[in-house]
């Protein structure tokens, strides 16, 4: 693995909130990032190859909103980009290629690729924080510091159902693979799980259950304080729907509180499963590998109904760390890599690289050579969702003239992620990271067009021994 912090000003030196992959572009990746110019801007990225860094290439700049954008996020198909910011509206964009196509014109001619904003939804009346897609491409969520999410139709624009149950800022949504589930978290310290399409309310989860041994205690919180994580609260399902990972999670012990990362069985949401601790800060974003994974022991396969082994990156303020469904421990661990904390991270459609933006206008690149996560699986996530709308463990679908009613539900075909599947949560493992990333990572700047915002690079971006996390209050 190669660390490295490119010498780009991704957005003019000013904060980047958001990156994501297009899941459709082969062995090059074409990759949106957004920040507090008010801007999107597409690059490109070629792996690295012999132990060169990753070609970042500039492509085109978007410009349509009027504050922060916040969050950017690819259809499934990569047809379609979808932006969101402080000016409280969300874009869909896809690229151009007849320049008379639509009246939303962008002149710039220093754009290699041309893309147009076709549609714009508004319905929040402050901030949007989060997106996310179905997995049919055909709606979209949204969720806003309004308090609320909306469910929009992406073809005729109009709002499905409105969200509005949270106490607070809905700071990250994520729509179930598998096409049933929305999931909204906030900062009034809550988890929320809807049925997609009609917006009923099924769980609410915001703290633990009571302890056999300690009846008389109090329940404890499950997720950090409001502010905690700064900006965002990003969750997400593993790509065949199986586990909900959910960032800002916190076990307290001994009156102490350890920062973890839960984690949900899809036949269970009410209560995790387990949780990853290790974190030194609050976890601010979790995001899935979209590549599975066959497994490094295959007597490991015994603890598990998959076939196959998942991958997911866990960003919190100041470090990220990678792990997979075989073990408790990290795979990697990188920390102390920008002055700033962490906003978001996403990975390429194999795996081989996973980019993460930072308040401090930077971002870095993570890149891994040739199965060292793994050996690919022959079966996609795309695969594994297409045969099946929701697993048998959903419960059945009701219109709104319907009653809700509780229904006891079976499990997941065998055993969860974990062996022991009533594992307390006390008895999560602790971590130990195989390996570590060292701080001095190799840095080389990226050959641009001079029209490119790549060329604008500070001498002072080399990071060799960075600030500590603890620092960024000064420079606000």
């Amino acid at each position: 693995m190669k660390v490295t912090v490119p010498e780009i000003a991704w957005h003019n030196k000013a904060p980047v909130f958001s990156a994501d992959f297009s899941q459709k572009d082969g062995e090059q990746w074409r990759l949106a990032t957004a920040g507090a110019d008010s801007d999107v801007k597409m690059w490109r990225i070629v792996p690295h190859k012999e132990n060169k860094d990753a070609d970042i290439t500039f492509l085109s700049n978007l410009q349509r909103h009027t504050n922060t954008v916040n969050c950017v996020r690819f259809s499934p198909d990569g047809s379609t980009l979808a932006s969101a910011g402080d000016d409280g509206a969300m874009f869909l964009w896809h690229q151009k290629y007849d320049r008379n196509e639509s009246f939303f014109e962008d002149e710039n001619n220093e754009n290699k690729e041309h893309w147009v904003a076709f549609k714009m939804l508004r319905g929040h009346i402050e901030d949007v924080m989060d997106i996310s897609w179905s997995p049919d491409c055909k709606l979209i969520v949204s969720g806003s510091i309004d308090n609320s999410a909306i469910v929009w139709e992406v073809k005729t624009g109009k709002k499905l159902c409105l969200l509005k149950d949270h106490a607070h800022y809905v700071q990250g949504v994520v729509w179930d693979p598998l096409g049933y589930y929305v999931c909204t978290m906030s900062s009034d310290r809550s988890l929320m799980v809807y049925e997609g399409c009609l917006g009923n309310l099924i769980h609410t989860v915001s703290k633990f259950p009571k302890q056999k041994d300690q009846p008389d205690a109090k329940p404890a919180r499950m997720f950090v304080e409001e502010g905690a994580t700064k900006y965002f609260r990003r969750l997400d399902f593993t790509p065949d729907g199986a586990f909900l990972i959910v960032p800002a999670g916190q076990v307290v012990k001994d009156d102490d509180i350890h920062y973890a990362t839960l984690l949900f069985s899809r036949s269970n949401l009410k209560r995790p499963l387990c949780y990853l601790p290790g974190p030194t800060k609050p976890v601010c974003a979790v995001r899935c590998c979209p590549q599975l994974f066959s497994y490094r022991n295959p007597s490991h396969q015994q603890r598990t109904s998959l076939p196959y082994r998942m991958v997911y990156a866990v960003a919190s303020l100041n470090e990220v760390l990678v792990y997979d469904s075989e073990q408790f421990a990290p795979i990697c661990t990188v920390s102390n890599i920008h002055y700033a904390c962490i906003t978001d991270i996403t990975w390429s459609s194999n795996g081989r690289v996973l980019l993460v933006t930072s308040y401090d206008g930077f971002c870095t690149v993570l890149s891994f050579n040739q199965d060292e996560l793994g050996v690919a699986h022959s079966v996609q996530s795309a695969e594994v969702n297409a045969p099946r709308l929701h697993l048998k463990s959903d419960p059945p679908r009701t219109t709104p003239n319907q009653k809700k009613k509780k229904k006891s539900r079976s499990p997941l075909e065998g055993a969860p992620l974990i062996s022991a599947s009533k594992i307390e949560l006390e008895g999560t493992m602790e971590l130990h990271p195989t390996t570590v990333v060292p701080r001095d990572g190799v840095e080389t700047p990226v050959k641009a067009d001079s029209m490119n915002p790549v060329n604008q690079t500070q001498k002072s971006a080399r990071r060799v021994n960075l600030m500590r996390l603890d620092d960024e209050n000064k420079m606000s």
